[in-house]
């Protein structure tokens, strides 16, 4: 009798036993918060966080001012060695990333099938459909005819790359969609390209401090040798033809394009010279929430600097820093200049493709006569003062820190943070808030190796995320309790 209520036990134990078996000497279970660390061979300290003792699920933010992102503390010890099974996630440490890349065959010129086209495209398996998905068609659908009828065809053509196809396939749904991701872009220009290696890290940190799949399209010739869905099985690699190459306009269009093409429901935009940091999962949800049928815009996050050439911060900088309209008909500004790492769902993606097309084929299209008149464009040009064009006022605060040095700061915590740049007398005259959830001009691989090592085994998760006025928030309710009148969103 005992002796099968050992082995009874024993069984109960095993899966976690072989687990952990895995990890290099030193696995290590903390029963008075709830979660699970394991320090493995390569340096990886995972921890998974939940807030009750039953199955581990995503959290949903119903209201948009509450989050709290991170290891939440329990009292109990927690008891059930399934629960403590699940919460184990054994990965890939962080590595120094490769330096080198291969030369890629693209996708049209082996005659592969592209993901969309100009041909009509098949409607959804009966039933596969739910009416988020039809309206997410409906939404494509417009896309596609402005861009097809631009004679911008070849931009919409986006390919699965074959190594990642399996990777793909788990990802999309039954209506041929990917919920939620995080979509970037490169285009490396050599075999040693630092593109390369600023994308690597980036996808590294999803993979560690999120859940979510990462969509990366390559515009170019060049793929970084080590990327592979062993290595990294959230990621799906893309193909896709570049607008510098079709219209001679900026490599940053092809931001844009990945946005509308790649087929993702709830994106968030990430350039290469990004990483993200624990949390940024929380802006999925939110996006979902603002960006809606009744508003069809993408959100941006506001920018360090307003660009207006009526605000205070701008004094002193060169005149090529400011922006100022050719055209005295162009739009009046509704709301501080944002910077291009838009939030999106569907339901953007037909101002997306208008004012993007308006941009890549204006001999084709019918655009305002003062954007013709402004001259070159890039993508965060168009997106801002295409906002500005339709009056809306929706801003995320900072979520993309303006350099990875100021993750030192958030490390720290220091009781007195001082400012950040951002204080403008026309629209954020307390300075504007920054989230830590991602670092941007992340241009100096070794040194965001450095960063991303003690971001990494920071487990305890005791760092408040918003900085604002010299203080510290935990939360984006305290944030919002403090001040009001900000104009924008966390």
């Amino acid at each position: 009798m005992i002796l099968a209520q050992y082995m009874d036990l024993l069984l109960m134990l095993l899966p976690l036993l072989i687990s952990m078996t895995e990890c290099a000497q030193n696995c290590r279970l903390t029963r008075n918060n709830v979660f699970l660390q394991v320090s493995t061979s390569n340096s990886q300290t995972e921890a998974v966080s939940f807030e009750d003792s039953s199955p581990i699920r995503e959290r949903r933010h119903d209201e948009g001012w509450h989050f709290r992102p991170g290891i939440q503390k329990q009292a109990q010890a927690v008891q059930d060695t399934l629960l403590l099974q699940s919460m184990v996630r054994l990965g890939r440490g962080l590595e120094h990333p490769s330096a080198t890349a291969n030369r890629t065959n693209m996708p049209w010129d082996l005659h592969q099938a592209p993901l969309l086209s100009c041909s009509p495209q098949k409607p959804c398996v009966t039933g596969s459909c739910a009416a988020s998905s039809l309206e997410a068609n409906a939404d494509l659908q417009q896309a596609l005819k402005i861009f097809c009828n631009a004679g911008l065809g070849s931009l919409v053509e986006f390919y699965v790359d074959s190594k990642f196809a399996d990777a793909y396939h788990k990802m999309v749904g039954a209506d041929g969609w990917i919920d939620q991701a995080f979509v970037a872009y490169v285009g490396l220009k050599s075999s040693s390209d630092s593109h390369g290696a600023q994308m690597d890290l980036l996808v590294q940190s999803i993979h560690h401090f999120s859940s979510k799949p990462v969509v990366v399209t390559n515009f170019g010739e060049w793929v970084p040798s080590t990327w592979n869905s062993k290595r990294f099985p959230r990621m799906v690699l893309m193909h896709a033809r570049s607008t510098e190459d079709v219209t001679q306009k900026s490599f940053n269009f092809n931001k844009l394009t990945s946005m509308l093409f790649t087929k993702v429901k709830t994106g968030i935009s990430l350039d290469s010279d990004q990483w993200v940091n624990r949390g940024l999962d929380y802006l999925f949800d939110r996006a979902a929430q603002e960006t809606t049928s009744s508003y069809p815009y993408p959100i941006l996050p506001v920018h360090w600097m307003s660009r207006d050439p009526k605000s205070s911060d701008m004094e002193g900088y060169p005149e090529g820093y400011v922006w100022n309209f050719q055209s005295t008909d162009a739009p009046q500004r509704s709301m501080r200049w944002g910077h291009a790492h838009p939030t999106w769902t569907h339901f953007a993606f037909p101002f997306l493709a208008r004012w993007t097309s308006y941009v890549l084929a204006p001999d084709r299209t019918s655009p305002p006569q003062w954007l013709v008149e402004q001259g070159w464009w890039e993508d965060e040009d168009i997106l801002n003062v295409a906002l500005w064009a339709e009056n809306v006022t929706k801003q995320w605060c900072k979520f993309d820190i303006p350099t990875p040095d100021d993750f030192e700061m958030f490390l720290r915590q220091p009781a007195v943070p001082g400012s950040l740049e951002g204080t403008d007398s026309k629209w954020y005259p307390q300075g504007i808030p920054y989230v830590f959830f991602t670092a941007h001009a992340a241009k100096d691989p070794e040194y965001s190796y450095k960063l991303l090592e003690k971001l990494w085994g920071n487990t305890t998760i005791k760092n408040s995320v918003i900085l604002y006025a010299n203080k510290w928030f935990a939360d984006g309710q305290a944030l919002k309790k403090y001040d009001p009148s900000l104009r924008c969103m966390v």
